[in-house]
């Protein structure tokens, strides 16, 4: 690949445009493209121009379940496609880059997602001990993060965490936060935050005005807030009837309300985002019918607005309103199929199990510059008033095992020249042209120097 005659400013220009596939392959096949990709600066940028202008293949959903023929955890990713006026769905299979740190009682819950990171919680049923890990499954990398204090998480009065995860955009930095409750449910829990940037917890003065009860509280990250279906008072029976968040930037927590004019004793209720994630989204039940309905404008509770309704004994749970208008959802059987709302007609996608969570994903660069494919973790615990302490104990190693595309994954600097060639004739033609075209462009551009040579050259 002949890009030297490139001026710099044209150059990330183009790589600006390109869907973040092609681009780690391409940093394959030249130093400059590698320290261009890998770059910490390119990569917030390319974030935040894809997040202005999303390539189609970019935003997706990820569904984890368990299987109904063996009772493992299976993930895989849904994306849909408009045909003709119908949507078309497409769902790959794929593995966590690690093993569960508890072994056979381990249990991998996806917490959320954000701007290309998939948060997941990594525990067992007999203990509250957890691990954190921050994961781009789109690039293959992983980063554990260090345990909160264990003084706040192994206190005898301590009864359960709820997790959440997000993006401060203010800041440019991914964060986690701890709500953690304790038995008697009418105490004031304590909240710790983790920040990616500064790889340490901390405790803040952000009191939680909800509760939430000791079973695994899923969370849904839009408009840069964590929000959690929740109980204004504790013990108000099986009904929640309050939506929790926590803005990410501000690190504050607010309460919103169910909508005002929603019809009364409804048996379920489902807290989710759309397709997109830009928009919160409510599924109520009532007998064998469900609503959905939508916030139209963020935190505004006037703005609540039912979309459609649908009727199906056979209906276990609503799980996402697709951009057209169309549901997936759960069965009754453990299927996953699409619902045409609009002419009541349930397709079948083909997928069996048990237990699905579903969270709008995008791809995006981050972690790319963190890290190997093995990623080293360190294992002693940072709390921001034990840095100083926690350089004394000294920190060592351990490798989570990688079960992604070697070719994601590899230093530039380990391949002979032959070995390049060769990666680069894997890339699929698309991308290449995708490329080749934008270099034309400029090529034919007066202010820019001509001579330029296409990929093929």
């Amino acid at each position: 690949m002949y890009i030297s005659s490139l001026p710099r400013d044209v150059l990330l220009d183009i790589l600006f445009r390109l869907p973040v596939k092609p681009l780690i392959r391409f940093s394959l096949s030249s130093k400059q493209l590698l320290s261009f990709i890998h770059h910490p600066q390119f990569i917030n940028l390319h974030l935040t121009r894809s997040k202005s202008n999303p390539f189609p293949d970019d935003n997706f959903l990820l569904l984890c379940y368990k299987s109904s023929l063996d009772f493992k955890k299976q993930y895989c990713s849904i994306s849909s496609f408009a045909d003709g006026g119908k949507t078309l769905i497409e769902h790959k299979k794929f593995q966590l880059p690690f093993k569960s740190s508890h072994g056979e009682y381990g249990y991998v819950k996806i917490v959320g997602a954000a701007n290309g990171l998939v948060c997941l919680f990594d525990n067992d049923f007999y203990s509250p001990a957890a691990d954190i890990i921050l994961w781009n499954m789109v690039i293959g990398k992983c980063k554990k993060l260090p345990c909160s204090r264990l003084g706040y998480r192994y206190r005898h009065s301590f009864s359960h965490m709820v997790v959440g995860f997000g993006f401060d955009s203010e800041a440019g930095d991914f964060k986690v936060v701890q709500i953690l409750y304790d038995v008697d449910s009418d105490d004031i829990p304590d909240v710790l935050v983790y920040s990616m940037e500064l790889n340490y917890w901390r405790k803040i003065e952000a009191i939680a005005p909800c509760y939430m009860p000791d079973r695994w509280s899923s969370n849904v990250y839009v408009n840069g807030g964590v929000h959690w279906m929740a109980y204004k008072r504790p013990r108000v029976g099986d009904l929640r009837d309050s939506i929790m968040s926590f803005d990410i930037s501000g690190e504050v927590f607010k309460e919103m309300a169910l909508p005002s004019n929603r019809p009364i004793g409804y048996d379920k209720l489902h807290l989710s985002a759309s397709a997109s994630g830009e928009t919160l989204s409510l599924f109520f039940q009532f007998d064998d019918r469900w609503e959905v309905w939508l916030m139209q404008e963020y935190g505004v509770v006037d703005s609540w607005m039912r979309q459609v309704s649908i009727v199906g004994e056979q209906i276990s749970l609503p799980l996402n309103l697709m951009d057209n208008g169309d549901v997936l959802l759960e069965t009754k059987s453990g299927n996953l199929v699409l619902c045409d709302a609009e002419n009541q007609q349930m397709n079948d996608l083909g997928i069996s199990g048990l237990y699905f969570r579903l969270v709008p994903c995008t791809s995006s660069l981050i972690l790319l510059d963190r890290g190997e494919k093995n990623v080293e973790v360190e294992s002693a615990c940072i709390f921001q008033d034990d840095l100083a302490r926690t350089t004394a104990y000294g920190t060592h190693h351990h490798r989570l095992p990688w079960a992604g595309e070697e070719l994601f994954m590899q230093d530039w600097s380990i391949y002979s020249e032959e070995e390049t060639l060769e990666l680069m004739s894997e890339i699929n033609t698309n991308e290449t042209a995708e490329m080749n075209r934008w270099v034309e462009f400029y090529h034919n551009q007066p202010h820019v120097m001509r001579g330029v040579t296409s990929l093929k050259s």
